[in-house]
Order: C-alpha cells, then sequence, then structure tokens
C-alpha cells in the first residue's frame, strides 16, 4: 500500500472542485440520497429521500461528501473558518493544499528512487527539512509585503466609486446567479453602508421569496412598498427600511383592521386571547342552557375589560407568541378609531424574539397588568401589511431601535434563490472583513497576488544565495588550521541550500498551479502565464535580484480580453487578509498533514 494513500480523499475532492475554480467555474448538480429506517411495525421499512444541490460553493460541495476520514475533518474545520470569517475562498485553499502535499511527496518519494550516493545527497528530502522551508517561506512573506503591494482605497472613498464597488461585488459573486445583477447590488450595498457601517450580522436580514407564474402574470404587487422592481427579472431585488414577515393565520376580521400604522405602539405578548369554550378539546359542564350562556357572557366580559387596557394605553399593533380569537379581531374592528392590528400565533421563537429585538419592547404575560412604562412597548416609523404574489407580509418600516435592513430576494426558483441567499451572505461577510479587518486595504485578484508571493519567493532564493556567497568568503579568510573543516562545511552547505531552493521551487509551482487553473477554466491561452512572469524584469535566476523591481508588480491576467493588464486599470481587488490568510491556511494545513504521513 502507498504510504500516503490516506491523504487521497483531499486528491478526490480537490479535483472535484477544480472545475468549478474562477470566474468562470462550472456549477455542480449533487444529488444525495439519505435513507431512514423505519422501526415501526413489525418488518423494517428503509425509506429514501433525495437532497439536490446546484452550486458551486467550495464549502456546499465539500460537506456534500460527507466523509469520516480524519484529513477530511481536518480540512472542513478550516474550511468553515475561511468560509465564517471571509465569505469566499474554500475552494482556493483546498485546491493549493493539494498542490503543495502532491509536490511534497514527490519531493520525499525521490529519497526511495535514488540510486547512486551522489544523486541521494541533492534528491533525499526529509519531512523536517519540508515542513521548516515552508515556515520559512511563511515568515519571509510575512515580513516583506509590506505596503508597496497593498491597495488602500478608503483614500479613494470606495463606497463612493461605483466602479470600484461593483468591481469588488463582481469578483465576489462571480460564480454566483447574482452576477449579473451586480450594479443593482452597489446601490443596495452602498444604502446599507451608509444606514450600518460596519453591516451588523444580526441587523440584516435576507428573506427570500418564491413566485408562481400567476403572481408574475397579475398585476396585485402594492406599488408603494415593492413598486422598484424591475418586470421579467428571473430574480428580483431589493432593499427594505425595516424587517419583514410572513402573515400567519388569523381568524375572520382581520382582513377589515387597519393595514397602514404610522409610528405604532406595539405590545409584546405571550398570553391567549380566545374564549375557552371554543378551543380544541374544551369541555365544559353545566347542568342547563341558562348556566351555559351566564358562563359564555362572563367569559366575553371578561376578554372585553382585558381589551379596555389595549385601548386605555393608546397600543396600536399586539403581537403574540399565542392565539388572538376571533372575538378580539371583532373588538378590534368595532373600535376603528384606534388604529389597531393585531399579529397572533407567532410559534417561531426566533422570529418573535429577532422582531422584539429590531423595534425594542417587552414580552408581557397578562392583559390585565400591562405596564405604563414606554420602555416595555416596541415602535417603529410606520407598520404596513402589503401583499407580494398572492402571499400576505408584516413590514415594520424604520426599526429604531437597530436599524434592521431586509434584502427580498424573488424569483421562480427556489433553488436558484438559496443559491443567490448564499452569494448575498457570503458578500456580506467578506465587505464586513474589507471594514473591520483590513480598514479597506486590498491586494490584486485574478492572479495578481499569486504573481507577487512567487516573485517575493524568487527574493528570498537569491536572499539565499548571497548567504552562501558570503560564507563562503569568510571561510576562505579563516586559518589554515581549519581547512579540513572548512572543506566539509562547504561540501554540505551547497547540498542543504540547493535542496531548499528546490523546496521553495515547489511552492512556487504550487501557488502557479492556480493561475494555471484559472486559465484553463477561462479558456484562455496558456501563454498568458509566460507573459505575466515576462511582464516583470526581475529573473529568479538572476543573482542581482533587485528588491526594488518588486515595487511594480501590477500585472495580472485581463480574462475578458484574453490579455495581460494593470491590477489599477482593470480595478480587480480581493481583501488583503482573505488571500494571505488562505495561503497561509494552505501551508499550515500540508505542514500538519504531512507529519501525519508513514515514510
Amino acid at each position: 500500500m502507498n504510504s500516503y494513500q490516506e491523504l487521497k480523499i483531499i486528491y478526490n475532492i480537490t479535483k472535484l472542485l477544480e472545475s468549478s475554480f474562477g470566474i468562470h467555474g462550472k456549477l455542480k448538480l449533487i444529488s444525495q440520497i439519505f435513507d431512514h429506517k423505519d422501526d415501526e411495525g413489525e418488518n423494517d421499512v428503509i425509506s429514501s429521500t433525495q437532497k439536490i444541490i446546484f452550486t458551486n460553493d467550495g464549502l456546499s460541495i465539500l460537506k456534500s461528501l460527507n466523509n469520516d476520514s480524519p484529513y477530511y475533518k481536518i480540512i472542513l474545520q478550516q474550511s468553515n473558518y475561511i468560509k465564517n470569517r471571509f465569505g469566499g475562498g474554500v475552494s482556493q485553499y483546498i485546491i493549493l493544499t493539494n498542490n503543495i502535499l502532491k509536490r511534497s511527496i514527490n519531493l520525499i518519494d525521490n529519497k526511495s528512487s535514488s540510486s547512486s550516493s551522489s544523486s541521494s545527497l541533492f534528491s533525499s528530502f526529509s519531512i523536517n527539512q519540508i515542513l521548516n522551508t515552508f515556515q520559512e517561506c511563511r515568515l519571509f512573506i510575512k515580513n516583506n509585503f509590506s505596503q508597496k503591494f497593498i491597495i488602500n482605497l478608503k483614500d479613494h472613498e470606495i463606497f463612493k466609486n461605483d466602479k470600484l464597488l461593483v468591481s469588488i461585488i463582481k469578483t465576489n459573486l462571480s460564480k454566483n446567479i447574482l452576477s449579473i445583477y451586480s450594479e443593482k447590488i452597489c446601490i443596495i450595498f452602498k444604502k446599507l453602508i451608509k444606514i450600518l457601517p460596519n453591516l451588523n450580522k444580526d441587523k440584516i436580514k435576507i428573506k427570500t421569496i418564491v413566485s408562481s407564474n400567476e403572481d408574475e402574470n397579475e398585476n396585485n404587487i402594492n406599488n408603494d412598498s415593492y413598486g422598484d422592481y424591475e418586470e421579467n427579472n428571473e430574480i428580483e431585488i431589493k432593499l427594505l427600511n425595516g424587517i419583514l414577515i410572513k402573515s400567519k393565520f388569523s381568524f375572520a376580521g382581520r382582513d377589515k383592521l387597519i393595514k397602514v400604522i404610522e409610528n405604532p405602539k406595539i405590545l409584546f405578548l405571550d398570553y391567549e386571547i380566545e374564549l375557552k369554550h371554543q378551543k380544541e378539546f374544551a369541555n365544559i359542564e353545566v347542568s342547563n342552557v341558562d348556566d351555559y350562556l351566564k358562563f359564555i357572557n362572563a367569559e366575553k366580559s371578561l376578554i372585553s375589560k382585558q381589551l379596555e387596557n389595549i385601548y386605555n394605553l393608546n397600543i396600536n399593533l399586539i403581537l403574540n407568541k399565542k392565539v388572538i380569537g376571533d372575538l378580539a379581531i371583532q373588538e378590534f374592528v368595532k373600535k376603528k378609531n384606534y388604529k389597531i392590528n393585531c399579529i397572533g400565533s407567532i410559534n417561531n421563537i426566533n422570529e418573535f424574539e429577532s422582531i422584539k429585538k429590531s423595534i425594542g419592547g417587552c414580552t408581557q404575560s397578562s392583559l390585565q397588568n400591562l405596564s405604563l412604562d414606554s420602555s416595555f412597548y416596541g415602535t417603529c416609523k410606520k407598520y404596513k401589511q402589503i401583499v407580494i404574489g398572492k402571499k400576505s407580509f408584516e413590514l415594520f418600516k424604520g426599526c429604531q431601535s437597530s436599524d434592521t435592513q431586509t434584502i427580498l430576494l424573488k424569483g421562480s426558483s427556489k433553488k436558484f434563490l438559496k443559491e443567490a441567499k448564499l452569494g448575498l451572505e457570503s458578500l456580506l461577510t467578506t465587505f464586513r472583513s474589507i471594514i473591520i479587518d483590513d480598514d479597506f486595504k486590498f491586494v490584486g485578484s485574478s492572479s495578481n497576488f499569486e504573481f507577487i508571493i512567487i516573485n517575493l519567493l524568487n527574493q528570498l532564493i537569491c536572499n539565499k544565495k548571497k548567504q552562501q556567497q558570503q560564507q563562503q568568503q569568510q571561510q576562505q579568510q579563516q586559518q589554515q588550521q581549519q581547512q579540513q573543516q572548512q572543506q566539509q562545511q562547504q561540501q554540505k552547505l551547497p547540498s542543504n541550500l540547493i535542496k531548499e531552493i528546490l523546496i521553495i521551487k515547489s511552492l512556487q509551482k504550487s501557488i502557479k498551479d492556480i493561475i494555471k487553473l484559472l486559465v484553463l477554466n477561462s479558456n484562455l491561452n496558456l501563454d498568458l502565464i509566460d507573459q505575466l512572469f515576462q511582464s516583470n524584469s526581475s529573473d529568479e535566476e538572476d543573482d542581482g535580484f533587485d528588491q526594488n523591481s518588486l515595487v511594480d508588480l501590477k500585472s495580472c491576467i485581463n480574462i475578458e480580453n484574453n490579455s495581460i493588464g494593470n491590477i489599477l486599470d482593470l480595478s480587480l481587488f480581493e481583501p488583503k487578509s482573505m488571500k494571505l490568510s488562505i495561503l497561509n491556511s494552505s501551508i499550515e494545513t500540508s505542514c500538519i498533514l504531512l507529519k501525519t504521513i508513514r515514510t
């Protein structure tokens, strides 16, 4: 058995991800079958359900495999971290990790293929030597990736420059179905950042609505609340200044309640407002009809008195976890002057708490002793009951307590909407990283970052050669009685240096393979890779490598024109912390996995 067979799972995952990598990566259609054992009855019954995944998101593809291998778990854990922090980059992390592992294993395997002592001197590599050289590369990149390679867009007023903003959105949504809506999303994000400068995760909701064919044909959309949509689009996008929930079940009569309330006083309630004798499974024991009527009248009188507390406190809107019966609704209809509406049966605790957090207030458990303190009640600029297609929704606009915003996605396909929502969530995470972690600092996209890293590693190689030359000069100046020791050192140092250089070059080739994959998936000419590195005048074999030559590394691959371009002219940027983190994570994961293999 091959010593590295256990790492094959990473190779298989990489092969699955490679075709989906890059701006023109292909979508994956993944079918999953889940078997469920039914223990009821004498005979065991196995029922199966099918789940279809249509995506090119690296983490979604990775999770669909659900492998028990410990190596899979290591990759999955780091992929979750990258996705949660940066919103993307999982595919590049896995592919780069596999490239580094594959080339490192090739270096180690050369040990067994060496037939002569002279060849083994230069071709044998220990795992520790590879790990130490990789760590040296990481440290060198960290210390030398200076401000020269970082593009600070804060000074350019990025969120006032539509071209820059659209470019960043296009880069991050390049493989998502929303990529064609970059300009519309740009407008939404400019509004979002103006209201929520840090794009707080808890204050931005994404709501998806699946429309039917009838919805497309009928003009029953409230123009005042939903009229900014473009017609005949596959996915429609709008930003709502507030929180939106789907209307709940209600008894007859609620449609006659007021549908728009300005600055409502909102009561959060966890109390059933319903006649007991109308409840399901209710059991009332009476000896005659008169006693029954007395009970009903007493119950109605009790509820009416409780509702008086709502009128006296000028409460306009009741949000109840439990049922609001037809008697209460009919009473509210009669009291039109009080402008009251109610939403009952909000069974989803998370939804209820989310509304309360957005508009303020506290949950009360009775109508008899309602608090007089205004802080116990929520409010917003406007409550509105709207209709989208044939579905009714409750909109709370202008949530003064938290400035909650809702991005509304409407489309005809549930799977496309799910993918679109995933893309928006990733984009929001990316922008949070840009604002909070990077302070609007970027690096070049479209292979520019990889181009810089490879040239930095060239500089490391040249530095090592210079150090070797200096050591040799110092050795020649020592006393003659140390000549024998000098000769042994002179034989040892060159061999170690050559191996270190080969390890660094293997890392360069692993990074270069990322550029090659981007070119291949975009159906571009592979000669572009050579042109990219020829655009920099420095030569990796030139001992006179000049650090100043790294200043102008702005070259990148212009995918649209099948040529080499300038990153500043094309305005293609990605977050600095994300790109450096992916590189470091790939090297670190490779080092961890290399320690576990059997040699």
